[in-house]
């Protein structure tokens, strides 16, 4: 093979073994709990069978000694010899982690070491002896097949229907198929010769070492022409993401000048050119729609990673904690799985060390010895909503008005005005805490306040809701989609801005009496509650009058008003970066040209504000 063909096969190997590796941690997890489920460890068993029979072809020594290991011990729990208790299933997910860095490895074209063999022991079923050495394999006692014998092999080893190889099919996707099948014994034993089990040294694997074929095999040999059945078509493609992010600019540059000449086609009247107009509208909102579509993946994606950090912690605490996951379907933009990983952890390390009671306590209260923590998410209208939520004690507002003054975050006037709703959200203040004591996973008054800050940078908002004795819930929401950003144009003495439309709840126009001074900062009467407000024209050096058209937003857990002289209406926009002049200006995201060609600046909201309802210096003084 050349190097270009090598690489491709080593591409597809990263991929498609990573799917199954990645899927293998929340199997694992879930195994344990339910050890009978006999179909859950067949799926366990397949993947690392699989992934085996993949890094044999790809000649990977010590990711093969591994998985064959573990699909040993996985085996002879399947024939009902082993009982796959807790020593097992660490030394299942010790191979797992072990698996992650070897692929990590493999992707980064660094030299892979062989498995700890104290790790392989462990592996080992209660029936079995000691660790044996390996034995040499093909690959490195230098025993060598040629293209013609290795293609029987192939033929033979993957024939049309042949049981159990419908999760090894992806990893060799170019082999040929034959009108055999072989059984899994038989697989077994040509994976053996194939990757070095029971070959001597010096010798070659041959067509002739091939398992006896089974008795439904045509009796021709081997050597024979193998007949191969009509290649299916393709129904996927293979796309580079840097591909695909060119097309997606490309359709905002497109929706761009779609707003252009709906803006021009209402100023001049032109009934054609309206019409012609509205037809590009209508197709530019297709494509964006089609485009954004490949840019998604369900969110189980980002799911499958949490059973085992959760089983992990949940034993670290000395506690008994059931993960329940739901909506793993929902579609979102890929730039925020990898986003949303570190605030789901902060939130459900919070869930799992403040929520969750021990199991003595639960007892006590009546609940079962096992909590329930449930991470659910779904997609609301343009925005998706991921929850985490609880069955453990809830929070007391009382004890965290208490908090906030011991730690001057609040003083105690402040506190005993907060309802109960601003009460819980005072753990997304730095340097809160509840915790007695520091540990290793909290009492450092650090984690929640990260989440805010990393919801509030992708335009997303969190809401907490709690009831004593019942548990807590933690709401976050994100745009669907990052690539095109919808927003609401406002206009500030002569200037113009994009706010993020996803951080809007609501606008208003203040009358007379409705806005005060409370503790010497500007409110307004709000929904029962004093919304602090915030002077956008000051901030932006554009106008020495202060609006009184309301925009309500939300940052991250934050609501507050911004006060703009007009607001405009809404517009689909692609935000363009403004370069080095204003790179770390707080509060600016980038630019934007209007339908009607002027230039807007986007905001960034989440770095606009203080954390306390109050605009950061003012765009002059920043610059």
């Amino acid at each position: 093979m050349n190097t270009e063909f090598d690489s491709e096969l080593r591409q597809d190997f990263l991929v498609e073994a990573g799917e199954l590796i990645e899927r293998l941690g929340e199997q694992l997890v879930g195994l344990e709990t339910a050890p009978d489920d006999s179909e859950l460890l067949n799926a366990v068993f397949r993947a690392f069978h699989t992934v085996k029979g993949g890094a044999g072809f790809m000649a990977i020594e010590p990711m093969v000694l591994l998985c064959h290991h573990a699909e040993d011990l996985l085996n002879e729990a399947r024939n009902g010899n082993v009982v796959l208790g807790a020593a097992y299933m660490d030394a299942l997910l010790e191979a797992l982690d072990l698996l992650h860095g070897m692929m990590a490895a493999l992707g980064a074209d660094m030299p892979l070491e062989m498995p700890p063999a104290a790790l392989l022991q462990r592996l080992l079923p209660a029936i079995a002896g000691p660790v044996a050495a390996p034995p040499p394999s093909a690959a490195t006692a230098g025993a060598v097949i040629d293209d013609s014998e290795f293609e029987a092999l192939l033929d033979n080893l993957y024939g049309t229907g042949a049981p159990g190889l419908t999760e090894a099919a992806p990893l060799v996707s170019a082999m040929p198929a034959a009108a055999g099948a072989i059984g899994d014994d038989e697989f077994e034993a040509l994976l053996d010769a194939l990757h070095g089990t029971g070959v001597s040294p010096g010798a070659g694997v041959s067509p002739a070492s091939a398992p006896t074929p089974a008795a439904a095999r045509p009796a021709a040999p081997i050597t024979a022409p193998a007949r191969h059945a009509a290649p299916a078509a393709e129904t996927t493609v293979r796309v580079d993401i840097s591909r695909l992010d060119v097309l997606v600019n490309r359709a905002g540059e497109l929706v761009l000048v779609r707003n252009r000449l709906l803006s021009l086609a209402a100023s001049q009247g032109d009934e054609a050119l309206a019409t012609a107009a509205n037809e590009l509208d209508r197709v530019a909102d297709e494509l964006q729609t089609a485009v954004l579509g490949m840019r998604m993946q369900p969110v189980g994606r980002l799911f499958q990673r949490f059973p085992r950090i959760v089983r992990d912690l949940a034993r670290q605490l000395g506690k008994e904690v059931e993960l329940v996951l739901e909506g793993e379907g929902t579609d979102l933009d890929r730039s925020l799985v990898e986003a949303l990983a570190d605030p789901l952890i902060h939130l459900l390390r919070n869930a799992l060390d403040h929520g969750v009671e021990m199991p003595q306590e639960r007892e006590r209260a009546g609940k079962s010895r096992k909590g329930r923590v449930c991470l659910a998410a779904s997609q609301r209208g343009e925005r998706i909503t991921i929850s985490v939520s609880d069955d453990g004690h809830g929070m007391d507002p009382h004890i965290l008005r208490r908090k906030a003054v011991e730690k001057g975050l609040l003083d105690a006037t402040q506190a005993a005005r907060l309802t109960e709703t601003e009460c819980y959200e005072l753990i997304f203040r730095p340097g809160f805490t509840t915790a007695a004591a520091i540990s290793d996973i909290s009492g450092r008054g650090v984690g929640m306040d990260v989440v805010k800050t990393r919801v509030a940078e992708l335009g997303g908002t969190l809401q907490v809701r709690s009831r004593l004795g019942h548990g807590s819930e933690l709401e976050l929401t994100v745009p669907l989609t990052l690539a095109i950003l919808r927003v609401l144009m406002v206009r500030v003495g002569t200037r113009l801005f994009a706010l993020p439309l996803s951080n809007i709840e609501e606008v208003f126009e203040l009358v007379e009496g409705q806005d005060r001074l409370l503790d010497g900062r500007p409110v307004a009467a709000y929904r029962e509650r004093a919304l602090p407000l915030a002077n956008l024209a000051s901030w932006a050096g554009a106008s020495t009058a202060t609006g009184r058209h309301v925009v309500v937003l939300r940052i991250g857990h934050l609501q507050m008003g911004c006060l703009v002289h007009a607001v405009l209406g809404r517009e689909d926009v692609v935000v363009k970066p403004l370069g080095p002049l204003f790179e770390g200006v707080p509060g600016i995201a980038g630019a934007t040209v209007t339908g009607d060609g002027r230039l807007a600046l986007v905001l960034d909201l989440a770095g606009l504000s203080d954390g306390a309802g109050q605009l950061l210096p003012s765009l002059q003084a920043a610059g």
